[in-house]
This record gives structure tokens, sequence and C-alpha cells, in this order.
């Protein structure tokens, strides 16, 4: 994600401010990280197994074992000064757009706590866009190698530029979170980029005892800069200046699949229950796309099981985008152009797909777990599911096996 300047100034800004204030006292700051060194190794070699729609190759046609789908590297600076600012500071290092691992900006935000029910916070900030998304990067605090993608990468945004506003509340035996956020976020892919306008999201969370239940909802304008897809809707885009009705139809076909001003809305549910020895977890997000991404419905039910050291644990997870077939332009000429646009929404916009994964974790010394899951993944009918740079050979609906082995620490 690039880094923009003036949220990261104006919380560095108020965090000197606040320490001025607070100049009687020292700070107290906080180091801590964490990591994952993982491989995963895809029976699938028409296509490449990714971690997020960011990186530019994975386990599969790139690589028979690949290393930096789920390898990652953070380091984390918590500062308080004195009793209501904090801040904190995130460096995030993993398999970017650009094959490389350099170090990124996850989190760069102070903290203002006005009240000991209401906070504020301005600066970069995770994307509260799912149950985990504060521990999103740190394997260690989950029980997956990853996160399902079926969910976690329908909004693979994973921070935001901007404010957000925090009102926590005890209510008997039940504590009630409303976050509300507003923000712009901008990130690169391997042959373009993508950009949310000002956009702002809201959700609840109530926790009582081991029992945490959440909903939310974002609104979003997305522009998307992607080199293929411009080259097909301006081929198309050319049949317009014919007379009616080839003109208004390949006009039409352009606005539908367009790539700016994409207004896009989600919807989240999700429950946690812990009691300790064993865990059930389950998350669904209804997403209303736009332009060239359609609506999709995603969801997983995960459960586990801890005696001694080890925790075994199974995941269902499903989604369905809803992708129908495009007649496109009735005219020879176009059939070319027809066929690449369908076969562009089932190959990229088309994350159609179910997935059964068993694993197990082991948590053999302090701060430190070793997992071994297992993943078998079949495409819906026609998609590409969400595999990247699917070659000719690949059998549209067909199924493949994940094997991965990650080694998750904190510190």
């Amino acid at each position: 994600m690039t880094l923009s300047l003036r949220p990261l100034l104006l919380a560095l800004t108020a965090a000197s401010l606040a320490g001025a204030a607070q100049a009687q006292t020292a700070p107290d700051i906080k180091f801590s990280g964490f990591g994952t060194l993982a491989a995963t190794h895809s029976s699938e070699h028409n296509a490449d197994f990714v971690g997020t729609i960011f990186q530019p190759n994975g386990a599969g046609a790139t690589s028979d074992w690949a290393f930096g789908v789920d390898s990652k590297l953070g380091a984390q600076v918590d500062a308080k000064f004195g009793d209501r600012w904090s801040a904190v500071l995130q460096v995030v290092s993993q398999h970017t757009y650009d094959n490389n691992y350099r170090p990124n900006v996850e989190w760069a935000n102070v903290k203002f706590q006005a009240t000991p029910e209401l906070s504020l916070r301005a600066g970069r900030i995770a994307a509260p866009s799912f149950l985990v998304s504060d521990t999103r990067f740190v394997g260690y605090a989950q029980p997956w190698v990853r996160p399902p993608v079926e969910v976690y990468g329908v909004i693979p945004i994973t921070s935001n530029d901007g404010v957000d506003l925090s009102y926590r509340k005890q209510f008997g035996s039940f504590t009630n979170t409303l976050q509300a956020y507003y923000g712009t976020a901008t990130a690169r892919l391997e042959s373009g980029k993508v950009k949310s306008k000002a956009g702002w999201g809201i959700n609840d969370s109530v926790q009582s005892g081991d029992l945490t239940l959440r909903a939310g909802y974002t609104a979003n304008k997305l522009d998307m800069q992607l080199a293929n897809v411009d080259t097909l809707l301006g081929a198309i885009g050319q049949f317009s200046a014919l007379p009616a009705p080839i003109g208004p139809q390949a006009g039409a076909l352009v606005q539908k699949y367009r790539l700016t001003d994409m207004k896009t809305s989600s919807f989240t549910l999700a429950a946690s229950y812990d009691p300790g020895q064993w865990f059930a977890m389950a998350e669904l997000v209804d997403f209303r796309g736009a332009g060239i991404l359609t609506d999709s419905r995603s969801w997983y039910l995960t459960g586990g099981y801890r005696f001694a050291s080890f925790t075994p644990y199974a995941t269902y997870a499903r989604s369905r985008s809803s992708v129908a077939n495009e007649p496109g332009i009735p005219l020879p000429p176009a059939a070319p152009l027809n066929a690449g646009l369908n076969a562009l929404l089932n190959n990229q916009f088309n994350g159609s797909q179910t997935t059964v994964s068993a694993g197990v974790r082991w948590d053999f010394m302090k701060n430190t777990a070793l997992k071994l899951q297992y993943d078998h993944v079949r495409n819906g009918a026609g998609s590409a599911g969400q595999l990247a740079h699917p070659l000719p050979a690949l059998v549209r609906g067909s199924s493949y096996n994940l094997l991965s082995v990650a080694l998750d620490f904190v510190f």
C-alpha cells in the first residue's frame, strides 16, 4: 500500500503535541513483533494459488513450493503519552506486487482517549472489516495458517488513511463496542493499482464472556487501473461509433464494466465462541459490486479442540460470485472481444469456490506455534476461483489440493 503522508504527518504531529503536553512524564514505549515462515504446495500447475490479489505469483504454475504466500515479518512500536494520548506504528514485510519484501507501513496513528468510553484515532488505521482485522497478519493469534481466502479476499485492503471513532460501554455482563471510520486507501497490483476514495464504515460488536458477536457495514467508491481491462474495454468502445443498435450496446457494455467510480458496499456478520477447551468461529460477508466488480456472498465456519499443546481444527468455506455469461456485441467481428470479456470475468472477477480444510497447530514452545494445513479447493462452475494467472490449460470448475506448513511466532 502506498503511504499517504498527510495522515501520517497529522498523526505524528498530534503525538508530538501530546508528548509536549505531557513533558513532565517520559512516554511509555513498548516494542513487539511477529512473523510467519511458511511454505505452500499446490497440486494445480496451471495457475498460482496466492494469499492476496497483491501477490504477483504463488504456489502452482510458478513454484512447486512457494514461500511467499504466507511468510511475513512485522514490528510494532506502541507509545503512551500520559493517560489520554497514545500512538502506534506497525511495519510489515511480506510478498508484494513487485515480487519483493520491502517493508510497508501498515499502521501509523495517534489515539486520544476522550473519556473512559470514547476514543478517537487519526492516521493509518487497520480497516475494521472482519473479526480478526486487528490481528490479520499475526498468524500466531489465529488457528489457521491463513484466514479463509473466500471471506478475507473479498476486502483485501487492510488499512485506511483517515479517522475512526470508538465508543465502548458496559451493560451488565455485556460489553458493546461501536466503531465508525472514514478514510481512503491506495494499493498497488502487479499490473495496476486500486484506489478507494473517501469511504466510510460502521461496525458493532458485543462481547459476553466467551462469546463475541459482530456486525458491520462499509461503503466505498473505487477506481482501478488494470491494463488488460482498459485494453479490452477500449476495443469494445470502438464499436460505439456504429449506428443503433450496435453503437449504444457497445457504449452500455463499456459503462457496465467500467473501472472508475465503482460504488461498492459490504455487510458482514461474525460470531466467535471460545470457552478454552474448544472454539468455533463463523463469518459472512455480502458484497455489492459495481462496474467490473460483481456481487458475491461468502462465508466460513471453523472449529477446533485443544488438548495439551495440540489443536486440530477444520474449516468449511464458500464463496459465490454473481457472474453470468455476457452476450456482448452481436457482430461476427466482435466475437473475439465477447469471448475475451467472458474469459476476463471468470478468470479475474469470479471468485466462486468451496474449500474444505483440516489442520493441526502445535504450540511446542513459548510464543511459537507450528501449523500443518491441508485444503481441498473446488472452483465454481466455469470459474478459476481465486487462482491467479490461469493458463489456457486450466480446467474451469476443477478442484485441487493445497498443503501448507507455517511457523508462527511473536516477540
